[in-house]
């Protein structure tokens, strides 16, 4: 398969996963005192990774949980972070400005700051309480560090009595990421044989993959290659993208596998009606766990899109068009 090495995919897979003592010392640390609040932030790809553990925090518990962008925080100086509070950020390059100021301020005033983040001695690091420190390549590492991170959490506070089995299970996840890599292969060829070159594509979702769509779309698509991307809640889709409808460009529905997942099938019945030929439909329960059970498909699912997409789906797209993941027109190449 084009640009994946499985043997190297294992073993960082291998190494994420042994993470789980340090992560679970953090969180232990943190409850040394008690809190009243959670923040999670960062900016870019990391507040749209962070949508998802505030979604799950939410689903299994009371937990005041809320989501900050590190750019506005910076503005807005949120009255409700304070010595009660734990702040949740992460940058792998640990100099992320907004994040690594932010992360300052509300260590200035008390809050415990826990970052994951891929050195000991960085900007980032030295701004934080605790550190999770992994330089692991691959989103689907970071998702696996947070979601162990947020159900040892709830697993503390007494809502999720599952982490042990959910956690001990998560040994097998990159066994499953894998096959799917394999499987969904000619699938995100033949959708990039047809779509990759088109002026405008539209991308429609809800629940817990919301987050992980806006970072496909944002993050990688637009940001890697360049492609004139729209993102559009499977809530918000009858009030304007509707009308937007027609042959000329794909149209991908992201269905997932939470309670918003009927807002996803209003959409497709709609698209049904209209007898359209390019409607492609990503739906994260066609997708077999091996060794994992069932009840945590919920947690996993935006790693499912995840795999699929920036797994499989983007390189291919980039072996049409010819444009490199890693290059950037702007970002990071100016002070702006």
């Amino acid at each position: 398969m084009l640009k994946f090495d499985v043997e190297k995919f294992m073993q960082d897979g291998k190494a994420t996963y042994q993470l789980r003592d340090t992560i679970e010392k953090v969180v232990n640390k943190v409850f040394e005192v008690d809190f009243e609040n959670v923040i999670l932030t960062g900016v870019g790809g990391t507040i749209f990774e962070m949508k998802s553990v505030k979604d799950i925090l939410k689903k299994y518990s009371d937990i005041d949980v809320k989501l900050v962008n590190a750019a506005e925080g910076l503005i807005k100086k949120p009255k409700n972070i304070n010595d009660k509070t734990i702040v949740v950020t992460g940058s792998k390059s640990g100099d992320t400005i907004e994040t690594v100021n932010f992360a300052s301020w509300c260590k200035s005033v008390g809050a415990r700051v826990i970052s994951f983040t891929g050195e000991n001695d960085n900007p980032l690091a030295n701004a934080s309480t605790y550190t999770v420190v992994s330089d692991i390549p691959g989103m689907e590492n970071t998702y696996l560090k947070l979601y162990l991170f947020a159900t040892y959490l709830l697993y503390k506070v007494g809502s999720f009595p599952e982490y042990e089995r959910f956690a001990d299970q998560m040994y097998y996840l990159h066994d499953n990421l894998a096959r799917w890599r394999k499987e969904y292969n000619p699938i995100a060829k033949s959708i990039a044989d047809r779509y990759a070159l088109v002026p405008y594509q539209m991308w429609i979702g809800s629940g817990v993959v919301w987050g992980e769509i806006e970072l496909f779309t944002t993050c990688i698509l637009e940001e890697m290659q360049w492609m004139k991307t729209r993102a559009v809640h499977s809530a918000d889709f009858f009030h304007g993208p509707l009308e937007l409808v027609d042959d000329s460009f794909p149209i991908y529905l992201v269905k997932g596998e939470d309670e918003f997942r009927e807002l996803d099938n209003r959409v497709e019945r709609f698209l049904k009606k209209l007898n359209l030929n390019n409607v492609v439909v990503i739906d994260t329960k066609d997708f077999i766990l091996e060794n994992i059970d069932e009840e945590f498909r919920y947690i996993l699912s935006p790693i499912i899109f995840n795999n699929i997409t920036r797994g499989r789906l983007c390189y291919q797209f980039e072996a049409i068009t010819n444009h490199d993941l890693d290059s950037r027109r702007y970002y990071r190449q100016f002070e702006y």
